[in-house]
C-alpha cells in the first residue's frame, strides 16, 4: 500500500526500544492528535534523531502513514526545544511527568485536539521556565478536564442547582465533578471541602484563555485544595491511581478539617 507523507508539530510523551536499532515514539501532535511512530535505526542514528526523541521534547516531525496501519514511520525530526530544565530538575520532572501521565491516559490514537496540544505546550513551557510547577499543574488540570469533555461544574450546587453564593459552605464531589452545598451534603458521602477563594480562582482559570493565565495567582491553602480535588477527580474519572503523583509529593498530609462530612 502506498504511504502518504505528513508533517506536524509534536511533543514526545513516550518512547521505548524496539528490536536492535529502532525506537517507537508516542507523540501528542498539533494536527494528528496522539500518534505512535517507529523511528527506524534511531538507536544508531548519528544525525536524524540524535538527542531529539527525549521525553517532553518539542519537535517538528515528518512521518509516513500507511492505510489500515496504526503505526506510522518517522522520517525526520527537527528539534524546536528540548525543555532541558525539566529533565535537569527533580521537582520539574516529576510535575511534568504527572501531566504526561494524564495525557497518555486520556488520549487515543488519532484523536485530534488542537486545544489539548496548545495546553500541553503551555504547561511544559511554563514548567521549563521554572514557574511555580504546582500552580502550573493546577491550572493545566483545570483546563485539561474541560478540553476532554469533563469540565468540573463549579458554578452551582449539583444537587439543588442554586448558583454559587458567598457565605455558604461548599465541597467538591469527586464522583460527580460538581459542587455540593452544606445543605445538600449526604452524610454518607466523603467530600473535599473548598473555600470560596479556591472556587473563584478555579472558575477564573476555566474561563481565561491560555494567554492570560499568567495573570492569575493561587497559593497556600487554595493551591492545596485545588490540587486535592483535581487529583481525586482524575482518579475517579479514569478509575486508576495516578502513579506519577506520589513521588512528586504535591500534597501535604491531609488536614482532618479539610475532608469532612457535613
Amino acid at each position: 500500500m502506498a504511504r502518504s507523507s505528513r508533517e506536524t508539530e509534536a511533543i514526545v510523551l513516550d518512547c521505548f526500544e524496539h528490536g536492535e536499532s529502532d525506537i517507537i515514539v508516542t507523540f501528542l501532535s498539533r494536527d494528528g492528535g496522539r500518534l505512535s511512530a517507529i523511528a527506524k535505526g534511531a538507536k544508531r542514528s548519528k544525525k536524524r534523531f540524535v538527542n531529539k526523541l527525549e521525553l517532553f521534547s518539542f519537535l517538528h516531525i515528518s512521518y509516513q502513514v500507511t492505510p489500515n496501519r496504526s503505526l506510522t514511520f518517522l522520517s525526520e525530526a527537527e528539534l524546536y526545544t528540548s525543555f532541558l530544565n525539566i529533565r535537569q530538575s527533580y521537582d520539574l520532572y516529576t510535575t511534568a511527568s504527572i501531566i504526561r501521565e494524564f495525557l497518555l491516559i486520556a488520549t487515543r490514537e488519532g484523536e485530534v485536539g488542537d486545544l489539548l496540544f496548545r495546553l500541553s505546550l503551555w504547561a511544559f513551557h511554563n514548567i521549563d521556565q521554572k514557574s511555580n510547577p504546582r500552580t502550573v499543574l493546577a491550572f493545566f488540570l483545570t483546563k485539561f478536564y474541560d478540553a476532554i469533555g469533563y469540565r468540573p461544574d463549579l458554578s452551582a450546587c449539583s444537587s439543588c442547582n442554586i448558583r454559587l453564593q458567598t457565605g455558604l459552605n461548599y465541597s467538591f464531589d469527586t464522583t460527580t465533578g460538581g459542587l455540593v452545598c452544606s445543605s445538600c451534603s449526604d452524610t454518607g458521602t466523603r467530600l473535599i471541602r473548598l473555600s470560596m477563594g479556591t472556587i473563584k480562582i478555579l472558575l477564573a482559570v476555566q474561563d481565561q484563555p491560555l494567554s492570560r493565565l499568567h495573570r492569575l495567582k493561587i497559593s497556600g491553602n487554595s493551591l492545596q485544595e485545588a490540587l486535592s480535588i483535581l487529583h481525586d477527580y482524575g482518579r475517579q474519572l479514569f478509575q486508576r491511581e495516578i502513579v506519577s503523583w506520589k513521588p512528586a509529593r504535591l500534597q501535604q498530609p491531609p488536614n482532618p478539617t479539610s475532608r469532612k462530612t457535613f
